[in-house]
C-alpha cells in the first residue's frame, strides 16, 4: 500500500477536542539538531525501524542517517511484522530497509538491511509504493519500476513465481501519475484518470470484473477521472474528481463501505462520502477526509481504529466493525492520516503526532504496548511533524 503525505486543499483548523485527551507520550529524545531525523517506533525484528537494531521501540527513536527535511516521501510494506520494510524518497533518490527475502529493498540481494540503503537504478523518481513483498516507483516521465516478490504477478512483467532485486521497468502502460501497493497485487493511476491493476485477484483487487490473477497491467473496470488511488491489503480506493469514493476486492470486515461484507471484483461506491479531499487505505480499514476537514472510517474496528466511544475498554470487548463510513470527530482538522494493519496515525495542524488502536509491538509510541479505543495519545517532537507512515501489514510506525 502507498504511504505519500496526504495534504488537504487548504489549511484546516486545529484537531477538535483536543481537551478531551487524556494522556500524552513523553517528549521524543531528540538532540537540538538543525537537521532532525525521521522517526520510527513498534516492531523492529527485520531492521525495519532503520536504527541499526533488530530490537521493537516502545517509544520514537531516530531512523540513522536519514535527516526529516530531506524526505520527501515515506512508505512502509509488509505482509506483517516479520516482513516489513520502508523506503524512502529523498530528493532524486530512494532508500530501503528491513526486510528483505523477496528482493524488495531493490539493492541487488536479499540480505536485510538494519539502516537505510541507496536502490540503484531509479533517477527522478516522484512516487514510491511498498506493497507485502514488493515495491514500485513512478519516474517523472510517467514510466512504473517494480521488485521484489512476483508469486502473483504484482511486478507486472508477464511472469509468475520468482522475484527481481532491482527495479526494472513495467512495459505495456501509459504513463501514469501515481502508484500504489497492496499485500499481493499493484496499482498505478494514469494520466487520463483511468487505473491499472495487477497481480493477485483472488478477492477481486484487480477490479477487473474477475478474480484472475495478472501478471501484466490491467484495466480496472468502470472508473474515469480518477484524481487519486490507495491500496489495502487485499482491497482499494479511488477518489474521482467529483469528490466520491469507488473501492473493489476484499471485504470480510466492510471495508469497502457499501453496507455489505461481499468482496466486489468490479469498484462499487463508497456510501455517505461526498466532497472527500484525500483517501487513506489501511490493511483492513480506511479514512476518508472531506473538504472541509471532517474524517470518516470503515472497516475493521477491533482495536479500536475508528475511535468509536465503547463503554469498556477491555482487549476482549468485541468492537464493531463499520461496513459503511462514520464520521470520527476527534479527528476533525488532521493535515494527514495515516492507517496501517490495526491503528492508525493522524498529524495535526500544529504537527503534533496522534496514535490509536492496536499496540501489541509499541507502534503507538506511548511507552506501552496497551491498546488505546477511545482516548488519542500525543507523541510530542522537538519540531513539527509533517507527515506520517505505517506498515502496510505490520506494526511499525514513522513520521517525518
Amino acid at each position: 500500500m502507498t504511504r505519500s503525505p496526504r495534504r488537504v486543499l487548504h489549511r484546516l483548523a486545529v484537531l477538535a477536542g483536543a481537551a478531551t485527551v487524556l494522556a500524552c507520550v513523553p517528549p521524543v529524545s531528540v538532540a537540538q539538531d538543525t537537521a532532525p531525523t525521521v522517526m520510527s517506533w513498534g516492531a523492529g525484528r527485520t531492521g525495519q525501524l532503520g536504527n541499526g537494531t533488530l530490537e521493537n521501540s516502545l517509544t520514537p527513536a531516530p531512523v540513522t542517517g536519514l535527516p526529516r527535511a530531506g524526505v520527501d516521501q515515506l512508505t512502509a510494506g509488509g505482509t506483517s511484522s516479520a516482513d516489513s520494510f520502508a523506503l524512502a524518497r529523498t530528493g532524486r533518490t530512494v532508500k530501503a530497509w528491513g526486510h528483505n527475502s523477496s528482493g524488495q529493498l531493490g539493492t541487488g540481494g536479499h540480505d536485510n538491511r538494519t539502516v537505510p540503503a541507496a536502490v540503484p537504478h531509479l533517477t527522478d523518481i516522484k512516487d514510491i509504493a511498498a506493497g507485502g513483498r514488493h515495491a514500485l516507483a513512478l519516474d517523472a516521465g510517467g514510466q512504473v519500476y517494480s521488485w521484489g516478490d512476483n508469486h502473483y504477478g504484482q511486478l507486472g512483467d508477464n511472469r509468475t513465481g520468482d522475484s527481481r532485486t532491482i527495479p526494472d521497468r513495467v512495459r505495456g502502460m501509459p504513463k501514469a501519475t501515481q502508484v500504489s501497493a497492496g499485500c499481493d497485487f499493484s496499482l498505478a493511476l494514469l494520466e487520463n484518470g483511468e487505473v491499472y491493476a495487477w497481480g493477485r485477484g483472488a478477492h477481486g483487487q484487480l477490479g477487473t470484473g474477475n478474480r484472475a490473477t495478472s501478471a501484466v497491467p490491467r484495466q480496472v473496470v468502470g472508473l474515469k477521472d480518477v484524481v487519486r488511488i490507495d491500496a489495502g491489503c487485499h482491497h482499494a480506493l479511488a477518489l474521482t474528481a467529483d469528490g466520491t469514493v469507488k473501492s473493489w476486492g476484499y471485504n470480510l470486515y466492510g471495508q469497502l463501505g457499501d453496507s455489505g461484507t461481499k468482496s466486489s471484483a468490479v469498484p462499487v461506491a463508497v456510501d455517505r462520502l461526498k466532497d472527500v479531499a484525500d483517501i487513506e487505505a489501511g490493511a483492513y480499514h480506511n479514512y476518508a477526509q472531506t473538504k472541509d476537514g471532517h474524517v470518516w472510517g470503515w472497516g475493521n474496528n477491533q482495536f479500536g481504529q475508528l475511535l468509536e466511544a465503547e463503554e469498556s475498554s477491555d482487549e476482549n470487548v468485541l468492537r464493531t466493525n463499520r461496513t459503511a463510513p462514520v464520521e470520527i470527530p476527534r479527528l476533525l482538522g488532521a493535515v494527514h492520516l495515516s492507517a496501517g494493519a490495526r491503528h492508525g496515525v493522524a498529524v495535526s495542524a500544529d504537527g503534533d503526532v496522534l496514535t490509536w488502536g492496536h499496540n501489541g509491538e509499541g507502534q503507538l509510541g506511548n511507552g506501552t504496548t496497551d491498546a488505546r479505543f477511545r482516548d488519542v495519545e500525543i507523541a510530542q517532537d522537538v519540531s513539527v511533524i509533517k507527515s506520517a507512515a505505517v506498515s502496510l501489514g505490520g506494526n511499525t510506525t514513522y513520521v517525518y
